[in-house]
């Protein structure tokens, strides 16, 4: 009977040194972290395609950069501002020429943009496996930075393109990938929207353009890469 008693205790006490190991061996790490810090800056640079319009004469995009910074609000919120130089190229055309030789040449076309965004993070004020995917929306505008070009010289004034300073739109979808705590990495895809003016010279009635509009609302896409600080 003792050394039953014996026995007994002996295995009460193993239960007790192994319970531990056991609860921690059991024991599952979440795959959600919460986001500690609240503000953010970054540089990003990516490539932007858009629509040239109807007569062919808009930007169609090409490399971007853009600096961007956003502070976390309430929840799955965070607001933001971004600065952004599109180094694109434009068809320079004549619409007084035959169709098929209104070409005369290309000039670079320097556009700035200039917006404010708010930002829909699916996770909340937490990461997933260290992944915050978003969505975001703003707008701002549009300016065109180039310097004056010779080709368009060429061309009556009523035909010349200006850019000028137009209304942009931004959606967009992406992930911050948190490396640490403070360093996160951030690809983007945006869908964009600004509008063109129409030279007058197109409106000529001589000239037999049927419908010319005002304006233009052209479409774009961009896909860009960031590199963000956060304290």
């Amino acid at each position: 009977m003792r050394l039953s008693t014996i026995n007994f205790g002996i295995a009460l006490t193993a239960m007790g040194l192994l319970s531990p190991a056991l609860a921690d061996a059991q024991s599952i790490p979440s795959p959600f972290a919460y986001i500690e810090r609240g503000s953010e800056v970054g540089v990003y640079g990516g490539v932007m395609n858009s629509g040239a319009g109807r007569f062919g004469y808009a930007p169609t995009g090409g490399p971007v950069t853009r600096a961007q910074y956003a502070l976390e609000l309430s929840g799955p919120l965070s607001f933001g501002g971004a600065v952004g130089l599109i180094k694109s190229e434009r068809d320079v055309i004549d619409p007084g020429r035959a169709e098929g030789d209104r070409l005369i040449g290309q000039a670079d076309a320097s556009i700035v943009t200039i917006d404010a965004r708010i930002r829909f993070t699916f996770t909340g004020r937490r990461t997933w496996h260290r992944l915050a995917p978003y969505f975001t929306t703003g707008g701002g505008i549009a300016l065109d930075a180039s310097s004056e070009n010779v080709l368009d010289q060429i061309l009556l004034p009523e035909d010349q393109f200006d850019f000028g300073t137009s209304f942009f739109g931004t959606l967009g979808l992406g992930t911050r990938w948190f490396l640490t705590d403070r360093i996160v990495i951030r690809p983007e895809w945006n869908f964009s929207l600004w509008k063109v003016d129409t030279p007058p010279g197109y409106a000529d009635p001589d000239r037999d353009f049927p419908g010319v509009a005002d304006g233009e609302w052209l479409q774009g896409n961009q896909l860009s890469i960031g590199l963000l600080y956060r304290w």
